[in-house]
């Protein structure tokens, strides 16, 4: 697997992950605006954002048409199918990104996903602070 394909999918994973653990901290009782505000960042993050991001990055690579899901469809379980995908057929990866990774449009969906990734990331740090001193 290539350096950028593994960064991809760790990037995929580490959104999934982060994810997870964000929806176990508990808020309801929280007032602050700040800690709702990343809440409802990190839903939106995930059930919105990223799986439509996904599906863009795997359009601007041609991957959609080197693998057919039973599906396509922007959710949550798209992107889980999406980095099983990563594994299984790594070489197809391998090839779109060989092939079709240096166009601009696609390295804009990569850099949107790394970026992406640091915004859920800083939203489940406030949740994070939060829980710690709750």
């Amino acid at each position: 697997m290539t350096t950028q394909l593994q960064k991809i999918q760790s990037a995929l994973k580490e959104m999934v992950l982060t994810y997870i653990e964000a929806q176990k901290i508990d808020i309801e009782t929280s007032y602050d605006t700040k800690v709702n505000a990343a809440e409802t960042n990190i839903r939106v993050i995930a059930n919105k954002r990223l799986p439509f991001l996904v599906y863009d990055l795997m359009k601007q690579l041609h991957v959609l048409d080197a693998i057919e899901f039973e599906s396509s469809e922007a959710s949550v379980q798209y992107v889980v199918q999406v980095v099983g995908s990563m594994t299984n057929f790594a070489d197809i990866w391998e090839h779109c990104l060989t092939k079709w990774g240096k166009q601009s449009a696609a390295q804009v969906a990569i850099q949107n996903l790394f970026e992406l990734c640091g915004s859920l990331k800083d939203n489940y740090q406030t949740l994070s602070i939060y829980l710690a001193v709750k």
